[in-house]
């Protein structure tokens, strides 16, 4: 009863954590997969995303990045700037929605504060993003 309680159970829950992560992980992966595979050219179409406002672009970039849900609140910044904060969001995803807002959009971060959570990979951020 003692090896139950005491080892067999804590390692099962640590299974179930590691496939989560690994789940997680892959998803990213799948992401980051069909980013690469999106036509890099802009269509005649379609607004330059170097041109448009930082309010849309953090809306739309950060859907597909899989943050939907936990940015709570954008706010302009000036002319070139915004300020964003996500709450219980996965570190992971918001550093590669980071990468590819600087990579597509020359959208850097000018700063940032990061505050853990009782979730392992899961912080609150507030993020002050410039256009260069």
């Amino acid at each position: 009863m003692l090896v139950w309680a005491f080892v067999w159970t804590p390692l099962v829950n640590r299974v179930q954590e590691l496939e989560t992560l690994i789940s997680e992980k892959n998803s990213l992966l799948i992401d980051l997969a069909r980013i690469e595979t999106m036509d890099p050219v802009i269509s005649n179409n379609t607004v330059n995303p170097r041109t448009q406002s930082l309010v849309v672009v953090v809306d739309e970039t950060h859907r597909i990045h899989g943050l939907n849900g936990t940015l709570s609140r954008n706010q302009p910044d000036g002319d070139n700037g915004i300020r964003v904060v996500f709450q219980a969001t996965s570190f992971d995803r918001l550093i590669g929605w980071l990468g590819t807002m600087e990579q597509s959009y020359g959208i850097k971060v000018e700063s940032a504060s990061f505050d853990g959570a009782s979730e392992s990979g899961v912080v609150t951020a507030t993020l002050i993003l410039r256009r260069t």
